[in-house]
């Protein structure tokens, strides 16, 4: 069980670094804006799923041996996932309701810095799932 629980928690740790790292060289990479977004926005709906599933198989797989520190942090971890993934759904709407590319719109108009404000959320969000995820990993296998 100890190491289908490594696994698990290595790659939820290691997507969501790969995702903080990727997503800033997609949008330098990319030739524009858009297709970027599309891109990013593709590899993180697979994340939500990952940064979903695995603090819930988890709480599963170590049930009986986890203790207050762990079960804690996956709560937190799976709050902060479901937030995500429900500020993902905002953006995309906001992207989707917009005639033009939000990149092209001016930066005071207020689709746009709606659309900034809840980008910033989501990457804040990111942040700290990838946060909980390492400590986890560094917590988890002192629990056991």
């Amino acid at each position: 069980m100890r190491i289908a629980a490594r696994l698990l928690e290595s790659l939820w740790l290691g997507s969501g670094v790969f995702i903080l790292i990727a997503a800033p060289a997609i949008f330098r990479a990319a030739g524009s804006p858009t297709v970027a977004a599309n891109v990013v926005g593709a590899v993180l709906t697979r994340w939500h799923y990952i940064s979903l599933l695995v603090p819930v198989l988890l709480l599963v797989l170590e049930w009986r041996n986890v203790r207050a520190p762990v079960v804690a942090l996956l709560f937190a971890a799976i709050v902060l996932a479901s937030a995500q993934a429900l500020v993902d759904v905002r953006i995309r709407a906001i992207r989707a309701s917009s005639t033009v590319a939000i990149s092209d719109l001016p930066r005071e108009d207020p689709v746009r810095r709606r659309f900034g404000m809840m980008h910033g959320i989501s990457s804040l969000l990111l942040v700290a799932q990838v946060l909980a995820a390492a400590a986890v990993c560094v917590v988890a296998p002192r629990e056991s």
